[in-house]
C-alpha cells in the first residue's frame, strides 16, 4: 500500500500522474514525458522505480506493463486503468479519472480519520485522568485513612485495594502492556489476524457502521471507475475486491467473481454477500439492465459517502457528552469514596 516505508507516498504519486497528464495533454511524448518528471522526483525509491518504468517504455514495453513490473510498489487498478487508457488511445483521459477516483477515496478516508481522532483523544484524557487519580490522589487519601481508626465503606477500600495493586504492580503493567502491543501488532500482520480485526471493525457498535459503508463505497468506487475505462467486469471486480482494504469483505466479493464469471448476473451474487442494502442491489440490477453501469456505482457509492458522512455526524454529537458523563462519573465515585469515611465521621460525631 501506498505511504509505507518502501513505496511511495498517494499525495506525490497523484501530483507525478497530473503532470504526466498534463504532458501528454500537451503532445509530449510518452519516454519524453517520464523523462522529466523522473528528473524532478526528490524521493529517490520513486525516482529510481521511474527510471525503471522508462527504461522499459524505452525498450518496447507498454506504460502499463511497464508500472506492473514494479510488484507492489503501484496499485494493480493503476495499471490495469492504463492499459485500457492504452486500447482507447486516451491515457491522459483514464489518467485524469484515476486521479479523481483517489482524491474521492482519500477525501472520505480523511473525513473517517478525523472523526474518529476526537474521541480517540477523549478517550486518552480519560485513561490519563482515572491513573492520576488512581495513582497519585488516592494514595495520598491513604496514608491519612491509615491513622482514621474508624471501619472505611465498601466502596472506600475497594477503591484503596485498587490504587495500591496500581502502584506496587505499575512497572510490571507496563511492562506487560508493551509485550501485548508488540504481540497483537504482529498478529494483526497475520492474514489470521488480519481477518479477525477486520471482521471486528465492522461489527463494533456505533462506528462499525462507518467501516462497514466505507468498505462497500470503495468497492463500488473502483468498480465503477475500471468498467468505465473500459475494463471487463469480471477482471474489474477481481481487483475491486482486493482493493477494498477489508480481508472479510475480500472474500465475499471474490466469490462474487466467480459467480459472475460463472454467469450470474452482477446484481444476485452482489445480494447473496449480503454486504450491500437494498437500495444498492436495485440500483445494481437497473444498471445491469440498461447498460449504464458505472454510471448507477458511481450514484451507490456517492449515496454510501452520503451515509458515511451523515452517521459522523451523528456519532459526534452524541461521543462527547456520553465521555464526559463516563469521565465526569469516575471522577464522582473516586471523590465519593475519598469524603465517605469523613462524612460518615462527621455524621457520628454529631450524634
Amino acid at each position: 500500500g501506498f505511504g509505507a516505508g518502501r513505496t511511495v507516498k498517494m499525495k506525490e504519486f497523484l501530483l507525478f500522474n497530473q503532470e504526466l497528464a498534463a504532458l501528454i495533454k500537451a503532445g509530449l511524448p510518452i519516454i519524453a514525458s517520464l523523462e522529466i518528471l523522473t528528473e524532478r522526483r526528490k524521493n529517490q525509491m520513486f525516482k529510481k522505480a521511474l527510471m525503471d518504468v522508462r527504461d522499459k517504455v524505452r525498450g518496447g514495453a507498454s506504460l502499463s506493463e511497464a508500472f506492473q513490473g514494479q510488484g507492489e510498489m503501484f496499485p494493480a487498478i493503476y495499471s490495469a486503468t492504463l492499459a485500457s487508457g492504452e486500447r482507447s488511445g486516451e491515457i491522459a483521459s483514464v489518467l485524469l479519472r484515476y486521479i479523481t477516483y483517489q482524491k474521492t477515496i482519500l477525501a472520505l478516508k480523511r473525513k473517517v480519520t478525523t472523526a474518529l481522532i476526537y474521541p480517540a483523544i477523549l478517550f486518552v484524557l480519560m485513561i490519563g485522568l482515572i491513573a492520576i487519580l488512581i495513582t497519585w490522589v488516592v494514595p495520598k487519601f491513604t496514608e491519612f485513612y491509615k491513622d482514621f481508626g474508624a471501619d472505611l465503606p465498601l466502596l472506600t477500600r475497594a477503591l484503596i485495594g485498587l490504587s495500591a495493586f496500581v502502584t506496587q504492580k505499575a512497572v510490571f503493567m507496563v511492562a506487560l502492556l508493551a509485550l501485548a502491543a508488540v504481540l497483537f501488532r504482529a498478529w494483526v500482520r497475520t492474514p489470521a489476524g488480519r481477518l479477525a480485526i477486520d471482521r471486528l471493525l465492522v461489527r463494533v457498535p456505533v462506528i462499525g457502521g462507518v467501516f462497514h459503508r466505507f468498505a462497500v463505497s470503495r468497492f463500488t468506487r473502483t468498480l465503477g471507475t475500471l468498467i468505465s475505462g473500459g475494463i471487463p467486469v469480471v477482471t474489474a471486480l477481481d481487483m475491486s475486491a482486493r482493493a477494498v482494504g477489508n480481508l472479510d469483505f475480500e472474500h465475499k466479493l471474490i466469490d462474487v467473481e466467480r459467480k459472475v464469471r460463472e454467469g450470474s448476473s452482477l446484481w444476485e451474487a452482489l445480494e447473496a454477500t449480503a454486504l450491500f442494502n437494498d437500495i444498492a442491489i436495485e440500483m445494481t440490477r437497473v444498471g445491469e439492465s440498461t447498460g449504464s453501469l458505472h454510471d448507477m456505482l458511481a450514484n451507490i457509492s456517492d449515496f454510501y459517502d452520503e451515509e458515511i458522512e451523515a452517521r459522523i455526524a451523528t456519532i459526534m454529537v452524541f461521543i462527547e457528552p456520553v465521555m464526559l458523563v463516563v469521565m465526569g462519573g469516575f471522577v464522582v465515585l473516586v471523590m465519593l469514596a475519598i469524603y465517605l469515611p469523613l462524612l460518615r465521621s462527621y455524621a457520628q460525631s454529631s450524634y
